[in-house]
């Protein structure tokens, strides 16, 4: 089966290079909603069903798509964004400096940065239990539907991860579309 997996259009966090997670629900700036209204240019209108995580920004871009696409959104809290905890709402030079142990993210190792959990938040492992969660539903329910799912940078990296054997350093561009085969 494929998936098609986008990430939501810019937000003003995402301009400012700042962790969003779940706990900043920022809706797309003025850029985003172009991204999106972009994207329905250059993005396959033959979907049979919409997913979307619950956060605005995600919710947003799949409205957008959703005008053009003419498919069903559904709502899933499985492909939300990973939790950063405390780090939520920081930009790199914050999150180097935060807490007593001043982590290096980026000399960090593909693997300690998966079991990484921050300050009260998940690690990669809990993304990718209820990733494999939604997926397996996916499988059952959806396996005849071409399906099209609104999330986000953390999602795209551990969908990579899990479906193509990559790992993904950077994050996925804004409103950029990848195709998986689960």
């Amino acid at each position: 089966m494929k998936i098609y997996i986008v990430r939501h259009g810019e937000t003003d966090s995402n301009k400012a290079k700042k962790a969003q997670g779940q706990r900043i629900n920022e809706s797309l700036n003025s850029e985003g909603v172009r991204q999106a209204k972009e994207l329905t240019f250059n993005i396959d209108k033959d979907f049979d069903v919409i997913f979307t995580s619950p956060l605005k920004r995600a919710v947003q871009t799949a409205e957008i798509l959703a005008k053009e696409i003419k498919a069903p959104v559904i709502t899933r809290k499985e492909i939300i964004e990973r939790d950063y905890g405390n780090l939520s709402g920081k930009n790199w030079k914050e999150m180097f400096e935060f807490g007593e142990g001043k982590i290096d993210f980026k000399k960090m190792d593909f693997e300690l940065e998966y079991n990484y959990r921050p300050y009260g938040g998940e690690c990669a492992e809990d993304v990718k239990k209820r990733l494999l969660k939604f997926i397996k539903e996916l499988k059952k329910d959806y396996s005849d539907k071409k399906v099209l799912i609104i999330a986000h940078g953390g999602i795209l990296r551990m969908a990579h991860f899990l479906f193509l054997e990559e790992k993904v350093q950077h994050t996925p561009k804004n409103a950029s579309i990848y195709e998986f085969n689960i």
